[in-house]
């Protein structure tokens, strides 16, 4: 009975359809409508039934946390391997609520850490997963893998140690080894201390092949080692910078003649010739070292230039710095020498100079000298400076610049001895001069 009248509300339906044109329905406004609402609810009724099946879903790359306990913190320890390890874990749920996690929502401890960490070793940890913030509706796999992990557990030290220096290389038969210089000559390690307690030296190693006649620039890794001599290789020990320059200067060799050089030497007087005997430098040679290219040319050191118009008979002797140069040195620690003339090549004489030529005297203005006369001492060779006369000699002073000054002054003297070139005056002399306005007087 139940099945007729199925069949009955079947046909009943199928003959109201047929009255109906369905072309016409889509232009009725309600129908569609209803309509709408009807193919919405189906396409609910699906997804829901999808998104409420449970599926498995993996989270990865989940910090471990491991939390120390307060007192093994204060007694100094801290994990220096093991913690940058990351897990992964399962979850469980619908698709809408594990699609929406991230590793942010799951926390990996080590539970029994801070129970278990107590001195400094190595730690073998289980690791378990919890779920944190708001999303809750999900389930997690008791399987966190890894598993176990293993940390190192030790107390922080710092330590400084020399840089020590061990580069094969054959120097150049007659070439100077200089001293090893090192970018950075000490180094700073830091990490466990029971890793810092086995470093006992710091190497930097290299080689050069062939002979070197040149400076050695190298670029050179740190190297530890332990009291064994065996290298250490540790990624717990921090090194303040990895690297180090290393420079060993090979210099060439060479003995240099000294050679004196002299300003403001009279033009009679002919130091390469009948005078070349006169300076005396002590030392008269040099042991340098330096690069090949400039070397190699070099035959003797210049010293640094001195006034030949300084020595007098009393002074003839005093030091003078040598002129290296760049990059050269002296093997024997000696960058002055001494200089001494032969003053007997020469004679001196006193006399009193009294005429004085004034110079740029400024327009409407007059200059007069106070002096009566100056002594002056005289050096120069025997013959010249026993002809010397004082109506030989006129003291000159020049006033260039002195255009604004209205008063009393000192000047400086030059003395003028036409005739006479192999004379010089060693001192300095001045003359009181007074500048007055023409009109004034």
């Amino acid at each position: 009975m139940e099945g007729d009248e199925k069949v009955t509300n079947l046909e009943s339906v199928g003959r109201f359809i047929r009255k109906i044109k369905l072309g016409k329905l889509f232009y009725n406004n309600k129908f569609i409508a209803f309509f709408s609402i009807v193919v919405s609810f189906v396409i609910w009724l699906i997804v829901s039934s999808s998104d409420a099946e449970s599926v498995p879903v993996t989270i990865s790359d989940i910090p471990v946390d491991i939390t120390l306990s307060e007192s093994a913190i204060q007694d100094g320890l801290r994990i220096f391997s093991g913690q940058d390890i990351t897990a992964r874990v399962e979850v469980t749920g619908s698709r809408i609520v594990v699609g929406q996690l991230t590793k942010n929502n799951i926390q990996v401890t080590a539970p029994q850490a801070a129970n278990t960490i107590m001195s400094p070793g190595n730690y073998t940890l289980e690791l378990a997963a919890k779920k944190v913030g708001l999303l809750k509706d999900y389930s997690i796999a008791p399987d966190v893998r890894p598993s176990v992990i293993t940390v190192m557990v030790d107390r922080y030290r710092e330590s400084e140690f020399n840089v020590e220096p061990q580069v094969d290389f054959n120097p150049k038969p007659g070439y100077f080894v200089g001293n090893t210089i090192l970018s950075s000559p000490k180094v700073s390690l830091s990490g466990p201390e029971t890793e810092i307690s086995k470093i006992k030296k710091v190497v930097v190693k290299g080689s050069v092949p062939g002979e070197s006649s040149e400076t050695i620039n190298l670029k050179l890794p740190i190297i530890l080692y332990d009291a064994y001599d065996k290298p250490i290789t540790s990624e717990t020990i921090t090194v303040n910078f990895p690297e180090v320059e290393l420079s060993i200067p090979i210099l060439m060799k060479k003995e240099v003649k000294l050679k004196p050089v002299f300003l403001n030497v009279p033009s009679g007087i002919d130091l390469s010739k009948e005078y070349k005997e006169f300076a005396k430098v002590t030392p008269s040679k040099l042991s340098i070292v330096g690069p090949e290219d400039v070397i190699s040319e070099l035959n003797s050191l210049e010293i640094s230039p001195i006034d030949f118009t300084s020595f007098s008979m009393q002074d003839h002797k005093l030091s003078s710095s040598i002129i290296m140069p760049h990059g050269c040195r002296s093997l024997n620690n000696v960058y002055s020498v001494d200089v001494e003339v032969n003053m007997n090549l020469f004679k001196e004489k006193t006399l009193s100079i009294g005429e004085f030529s004034i110079l740029n005297v400024p327009k409407d203005k007059k200059a007069t000298v106070y002096n009566k006369s100056l002594n002056v001492n005289f050096i120069g060779s025997s013959k010249s400076i026993s002809l010397l006369k004082p109506s030989d000699v006129v003291a000159q002073i020049d006033l260039e610049g002195k255009e604004d000054s209205l008063n009393s002054m000192e000047m400086p003297v030059k003395f003028i001895f036409e005739g006479y070139n192999d004379i010089w005056v060693k001192d300095k002399y001045f003359a009181n001069v007074s500048l007055i306005n023409k009109n004034s007087e």
